[in-house]
């Protein structure tokens, strides 16, 4: 495609909407390159979760650190563990949807940000069950038991939830505000 067909691609879809879908990339394109602020905040988010339940908790950089047996110990939120990557799929499909001038913009902003609190809440609480697992089990056992085994099923989870929820919201949403737009 040329570049003159681009901008005329462009000028169809509208100026608002180009612009809230260039904005929501190169949102989520800084937040991917500011990584090690968002992990931070999710590790004081965990550490937060960890101090709800009894236990003194605090976090340093991307960790969330508590005792166990005396021990200080912990976990890192590494890039792998972010919700940040759990959202790209999300964001993907919100860029595609923006440019469509048939889809209420309300529908797909309205849907990712329902999803995005529903993968970040689901994340936090795989975090929650790591802990808990190390508290109850200890650093080996339980962080083994409870990263791989229920910390996958939890995000698996999460991630089918937030999907369900998502697709939901951008069927029936279009279709409400269709029907909306009809009656009288």
């Amino acid at each position: 495609m040329s570049g003159a067909a681009v901008l005329r691609e462009l000028h169809r879809v509208g100026p608002l909407r180009t612009a809230l879908t260039a904005a929501l990339v190169a949102g989520y394109a800084i937040l991917l390159t500011r990584d090690a602020a968002v992990r931070h905040a999710e590790a004081c988010a965990s550490a937060a979760l960890v101090r709800a339940t009894g236990t003194a908790a605090t976090c340093a950089g991307d960790s969330t650190l508590y005792r166990v047996e005396g021990l200080l110990v912990g976990h890192t939120t590494t890039i792998g563990c972010s919700a940040l990557v759990l959202l790209l799929p999300f964001v993907a499909v919100t860029a595609l949807l923006l440019p469509v001038r048939r889809v209420p913009l309300v529908v797909p902003v309205g849907a990712l940000a329902t999803a995005a609190v529903v993968v970040v809440a689901v994340n936090q609480l795989r975090l929650l069950t790591i802990a808990s697992g190390v508290r109850a089990w200890g650093l080996e056992r339980g962080y083994g038991a409870t990263h791989v085994l229920a910390g996958t099923v939890v995000s698996t989870v999460g991630i089918v939830a937030g999907g369900l929820v998502f697709l939901v919201l951008i069927v029936r949403g279009s279709r409400l505000l269709a029907r909306a737009e009809v009656a009288p």
